[in-house]
């Protein structure tokens, strides 16, 4: 009986992440050669690829814990010149994040996307196919690779709509976005040229032993073509452009994804694979960027162009917590900041489908009414600005304490773009609900959007309320991201 139980268990042992680039690319082909017909079948076949991603990944989950990083060989060839999936607990965290943005996305566009289904749906899981291969490859080129699919996916969907602004902002992201792929590009060929390697074990095996002038200067390129992912100042001004002429749903996609995607690029890179020495750097464009987001969502009346300039501004938090060698920090927001962004997209969602339009100048008397949707505003608003009691708060704490411990400057700075944060949040709340206006009447709420936002209310209250068990946790998550010679050694298959 106990060797059968052992035979059972040793079955499940196994790398299932593997399985979820093949399993989304099905999906795409499923929805691509489904008819017009079967529309109601697209947004099926995109929910069961996302839940078939989420079970696999939660198959993976006692095998990472009992050996703190999971590595798959493509093929069977051993790196440096095979090709491999690398997964420790920061990048399967970062997994179970756009696990839960790509189902809150599914949820508003069902009600928001009505025509072109299958176009929309193939297009939306061959972003997230990008995105699941860009978080778990440990490999520059594939990353190169699986960068370059969410962006084509992303240009497309941006025009989704067909609108000539909309257009016209997905040949400006276009633009823009390629400027950044030929940095990484450049970037990749720096790297091989002067260490002969593409694995990121490898890379930083090498990199621990001798570093040359053309090794540093692709490290500076390929982070620099990260940072635009991420819309990290100066790199951001795509964002509220491509988020404004957006669905919500792809606005919600592009916001939250784009900022894990491209933070966790830029931690790995500087700290696991090139244990690069740029603080300095990263606290000075954290503090642009932290500054130049509070300002631009302080004075912009658009609620889709607030938001977005609110993710730019809380992933200079992100970026601040790196530079200051706070990671535990830097995970934590990163986590808090994607739960707030589905929050708040959510309610974007249902406001601007009440009222027909974004503009908060023409919102208002929706007063306390609509008891769900305004304490779900308040919420998100507290925790945005990082207000005592919410998940914000949390971790934004331990940022302000990384900073007191080695540049008190940034603890200042970080705080005063908190207070800025909580004025513009409160002014969306004061436009939406509390403006004088004739009464707006009982909004309409979708029963699963009711529970999706209560949920994620919840999440804001206990991860701010239980702090010290949560520091814990991301204590551990982005441990495993620092432990270079762990890293280097399970991938390369020392160990």
């Amino acid at each position: 009986m106990i060797a059968s139980f052992r035979k059972f268990f040793e079955v499940f042992k196994m790398a299932y992440l593997n399985i979820i680039v093949p399993v989304l690319l099905a999906a795409v082909f499923l929805i691509t050669i489904t008819s017009g017909r079967h529309r109601h079948h697209h947004l099926m076949i995109a929910t069961g690829g996302v839940c078939l991603s989420a079970i696999f990944l939660l198959l993976d989950l006692p095998l990472l814990i009992s050996d703190k990083i999971i590595v798959y060989y493509q093929l069977g060839w051993m790196p440096p010149l095979g090709i491999s999936f690398a997964v420790d607990f920061l990048n399967y965290m970062v997994c179970i994040l756009l696990v839960l943005v790509a189902v809150a996305s599914l949820v508003i566009s069902k009600t928001e996307i009505h025509e072109d289904k299958r176009e929309f749906y193939a297009l939306f899981m061959l972003l997230l196919l990008g995105l699941f291969g860009a978080a778990m490859t440990g490999d520059i080129f594939n990353l190169f690779v699986f960068f370059e699919i969410l962006s084509i996916a992303s240009y497309a969907l941006v025009s989704y709509t067909g609108q000539k602004k909309a257009i016209a902002s997905s040949i400006k992201y276009l633009i823009m976005g390629s400027f950044s792929t030929s940095l990484i590009l450049l970037g990749i060929v720096f790297i091989y040229g002067s260490l002969g390697t593409l694995n990121m074990a490898d890379i930083a095996s090498k990199v621990a032993v001798s570093s040359t002038a053309a090794t540093i200067v692709g490290f500076g390129l390929l982070i620099s073509g990260f940072m635009f992912k991420a819309a990290i100042a100066p790199f951001h001004a795509w964002k509220p452009s491509v988020i404004r002429y957006a669905p919500l749903s792809l606005g919600l996609m592009f916001t939250a994804t784009g900022t894990i995607i491209g933070l966790y690029t830029i931690f790995r890179l500087v700290v696991t694979v090139g244990n690069l020495n740029i603080s300095g750097l990263l606290i000075a464009l954290s503090f642009l960027t932290m500054v130049l987001g509070a300002v631009l969502a302080l004075q912009t009346q658009n609620l889709k162009k607030l938001l977005a300039y609110s993710a730019i501004s809380q992933t200079g938090y992100v970026l601040l917590g790196i530079g200051l060698y706070g990671y535990t920090g830097a995970v934590y927001h990163m986590v808090n900041l994607v739960i707030i962004d589905i929050l708040l997209f959510i309610v974007a969602y249902v406001v601007i489908r009440h009222f027909g339009t974004s503009n908060l100048d023409k919102m208002g008397g929706l007063g306390f009414g609509n008891p769900i949707l305004f304490v779900s505003s308040l919420v998100g608003a507290v925790a945005l600005a990082g207000l005592p009691m919410s998940n914000g708060f949390s971790s934004k704490l331990l940022i302000y304490i990384s900073g007191i411990e080695v540049f008190p400057i940034a603890t200042f700075v970080a705080m005063i773009v908190s207070v800025l944060t909580l004025a513009y949040s409160f002014k969306m709340i004061n436009m939406i609900f509390l403006s004088n206006r004739k009464d707006a009447g009982v909004v309409k709420i979708d029963y699963d959007l009711k529970v999706v936002m209560v949920i994620l209310v919840i999440l804001c209250i206990v991860l701010g309320v239980f702090q010290g068990y949560f520091t814990g946790l991301m204590g551990i998550i982005s441990g495993s991201g620092l432990d270079r010679e762990f890293y280097i050694k399970a991938v390369l298959g020392i160990i």
